[in-house]
């Protein structure tokens, strides 16, 4: 058996929201069972999501072909699992500065970690809730904000 993994370096834009939207229906899925496990993979869905708009919004495939090279070096290190600096690196943080729905979601969102991924429990069901309800809200934000320009 072999398990497929993306080289993210050639990762084209179109499959990091892709990926987004798997990840997600995979958090609403495990929403009741496990909401840690839902948490975990609903935050992959904001962290793909900036990284496919950014690309959309510089009209690129691919993440290494943003002009601004520094900027696509930090999306694809470390530094690309955190929201709070892929907000402010792309720009989003800007978009969204007025509408406190969205601020209110991504405050929320900035809770989140990969490194969820080595904790037991880091919620429960209402935590789960709560944060799949600002994740979807940030969907419906990002895609429109990818979508123009």
């Amino acid at each position: 058996m072999a398990i497929r993994v993306p080289d993210t370096k050639t990762t084209k834009a179109a499959v990091y929201k892709e990926a987004g939207e798997a990840r997600y229906e995979e958090a609403v899925f495990l929403e009741d069972s496990h909401p840690s496990g839902a948490i975990y993979l609903a935050g992959y869905l904001v962290e793909c999501y900036l990284k496919w708009a950014v690309c959309a919004r510089n009209k690129v495939q691919y993440l290494q072909d943003l002009p601004d090279t520094r900027l696509a070096q930090a999306l694809a290190s470390g530094q690309g699992h955190n929201l709070e600096a892929i907000c402010r690196m792309t720009g989003y943080d800007v978009h969204f500065r007025d509408n406190e729905r969205v601020k209110r979601a991504f405050q929320m969102a900035t809770a989140w970690s990969p490194n969820i991924r080595y904790s037991k429990s880091c919620g429960g069901k209402r935590e789960a809730v709560q944060f799949l309800a600002a994740v979807k809200a940030l969907r419906d934000d990002i895609r429109a904000w990818g979508n123009i320009g």
